[in-house]
């Protein structure tokens, strides 16, 4: 009996009902902490700005990559607005940010966002850039190119006018969206290089993390304001000076925006701070202008260790100058060990080019808080008489001149491009005349005898609308209009050869989508025809080439008379200009076009992507 009745205790206990009340109050003090905490949280987090400020920052390889908000307003606006005041004249004041002081002398600009340059865009290795390109300019057919990225996910975002995409018409919107994959100091710019000229154009960083950067031991410091952007100005310049025989020339050059001119000597100057004692990470863009002279740059009393050529690390060079084309980026490591005080950066244009040239910023040692008075350390900052240039020229013999064909990559050249050379395409460039009439004489440009036009219609995105007549024939042309093509099979190597046979002056040309290792350059005392470089190329007479570890560029100044082996792997399908850019506008005849891999190895555009092309209204529909 005592064993039943304990069974029935015990089932009695079993039985009692849970205390749902105090489990529900349980869950809800739960659900209320947490609530709490994520309110917390997000009124403690900074929400993110809406455009791409947020996305310069201090780069870490295990973040996520950040999708970059963009919004470029592109309109027509004019240098000393109501804004500047009088903050150009002497002792007017400084300038607030939305004034535009250039040379102190008032034009009209072609601007993004009323800013000269255009404002320069930071993130960090892989984040996803979202640029909406808002058009307000009149009368300009606008596309904007991403130099030195290879937009291998996005072709259709390279920002090529007829190639890639169709020109962007005048108060629309064009939406660029793609990975910054390549690392390192690169630009954007109007195609246009007039809409450039005109102030379209800026300097675009990708940094990546500190542990992933093999030249991060170099410095202590690579701060956003250290980026410096340098461009030709002229009040003779703009949409029309390419459309005269001689091109006028440039009247100053401009750091960051600002420089002087005779009429206006108080103009505002650039400046940047330094500390005493810190290691500092300088980037340099020389975007050109009209002329688009080679540039010398410097600053007084300081070496500058050159450690990046368009974004790829060299072996470092200490010199006291670095000279520049067109389109090309430097980095520089700045030790500052000098007496404080300011010291002035120069910029000056190649005299063979223009004479009396100049552009002047300030570098400013800030040493508010320092109690000990510092002096000159000779040690680092010794005398150095050497400049390291990517212009060839007689001057290259000089054992205080370091050339291209000098400088080395900090790393090797990859052994699938040593010896399996797959590929060797060669391209003399040169000049025709024609006689207009007795007074006017025309001249334009032509790579193999053929003069360069762009298609109707985009041929990556709307190739088969393009007839096969607009196209140039293989063989060599008599200086025929057409589109000029070359086929690279998809995978393999290339060398490709350029040689100029006109000797009017030195070229430079900018490959899309790929960056080339600089193999062989060499100057030639006058033209060669094609037979006669074949020749001297097969027999190895015609480069001393450097197959352990060239330069790697996206951008190469090619000697008058001179010849250039650019070598690369054709692993990046799609159509990819190679840009003459001395073209004041979108091409004087010397461009032409890689064709790597065929349609269907390409990324295909979106289906809503923008189409374009040529219209003819049905026979006799007026009748």
């Amino acid at each position: 009996m005592e064993s039943e009745k304990e069974a029935t205790q015990e089932r009695e206990v079993l039985m009692v009902k849970p205390n749902y009340m105090l489990m529900s109050l349980q869950r809800i003090l739960v659900l209320t902490v947490i609530l709490a905490g994520v309110i917390v949280v997000v009124h403690f987090t900074p929400m993110p700005e809406e455009y791409f400020e947020n996305c310069d920052r201090e780069c870490h390889e295990l973040d996520w990559p950040m999708i970059c908000r963009v919004k470029l307003v592109i309109e027509v606006y004019k240098t000393l607005s109501k804004s500047c005041g009088s903050c150009t004249e002497k002792d007017g004041g400084s300038c607030p940010s939305t004034c535009i002081s250039a040379d102190g002398r008032e034009r009209g600009v072609l601007v993004a966002n009323r800013a000269l340059p255009a404002p320069t865009l930071h993130v960090c290795e892989n984040d996803i850039l979202v640029v909406d390109v808002v058009h307000r300019a009149p009368a300009h057919a606008l596309s904007i190119h991403w130099r030195g990225q290879p937009q291998r996910e996005t072709p259709f975002m390279d920002g090529a006018p007829m190639l890639t995409q169709c020109p962007q018409p005048a108060y629309t919107t064009f939406q660029y969206k793609f990975r910054a994959s390549a690392v390192g100091t690169h630009m954007y710019h109007a195609h246009s290089a007039a809409d450039a000229a005109d102030g379209l154009a800026g300097a675009f960083v990708v940094r990546q993390s500190p542990r992933l950067d093999p030249l991060r031991k170099l410095y202590d410091e690579d701060a956003s304001e250290h980026t410096i952007y340098v461009s030709e100005w002229g009040h003779s310049m703009g949409p029309l000076a390419g459309v005269i025989s001689r091109i006028p020339n440039a009247e100053s050059l401009l750091i960051n925006g600002r420089g002087k001119s005779s009429e206006s000597p108080d103009s505002p100057q650039s400046s940047f701070n330094v500390e005493y004692g810190k290691r500092y990470r300088f980037r340099l863009a020389y975007g050109g202008g009209s002329k688009s002279c080679p540039i010398t740059f410097s600053i007084d009393h300081h070496v500058l260790e050159v450690i990046s050529l368009d974004g790829h690390p060299i072996q470092s060079e200490h010199v006291n100058s670095i000279g520049l084309g067109r389109g090309e980026r430097a980095d520089f490591i700045l030790e500052a060990k000098r007496a404080p005080g300011v010291y002035k950066i120069r910029v000056a244009a190649v005299k063979s080019c223009q004479d009396n040239l100049e552009g002047v910023a300030n570098l400013v040692y800030d040493n508010k808080e320092q109690k000990v008075l510092h002096k000159d350390d000779d040690t680092v900052n010794a005398e150095v008489y050497r400049e390291l240039t990517t212009v060839s020229s007689d001057r290259c013999e000089s054992d205080n001149v370091i050339c291209l064909n000098e400088v080395h990559a900090s790393t090797k050249l990859p052994a699938d491009l040593v010896d399996n050379l797959d590929n060797i395409i060669y391209v003399p460039f040169n000049y025709s005349t024609r006689q207009i009439s007795a007074k006017r004489v025309e001249s334009w440009g032509q790579t193999d005898g053929h003069r360069f036009t762009y298609p109707a219609s985009p041929l990556l995105t709307q190739g088969d609308d393009v007839g096969a007549n607009a196209f140039c024939p293989k063989e060599p042309g008599q200086g025929d209009e057409c589109v000029h093509v070359k086929n690279v099979p998809l995978g393999s190597t290339v060398d490709l050869v350029m040689f100029d046979q006109g000797g009017e002056s030195d070229h430079i040309f900018h490959l899309h989508g790929y960056s080339f290792y600089v193999v062989g350059m060499r100057e030639l005392s006058r033209s060669y025809d094609r037979d006669t470089v074949m020749k001297m190329n097969e027999e190895g007479t015609l480069f001393n080439k450097n197959l352990i570890d060239p330069v790697l560029k996206d951008t190469i100044v090619v000697p008058k008379y001179g010849a250039v082996a650019l070598r690369f792997k054709a692993d990046n399908p799609g159509f990819w200009m190679m840009r003459d850019e001395r073209s004041s506008h979108w091409t004087r005849g010397l461009d032409f076009i890689l064709k790597v891999g065929e349609q269907s190895d390409f990324v295909q555009a979106p289906p809503d992507f923008p189409k374009c092309g040529s219209y003819v209204g049905p026979e006799y529909f007026l009748i």
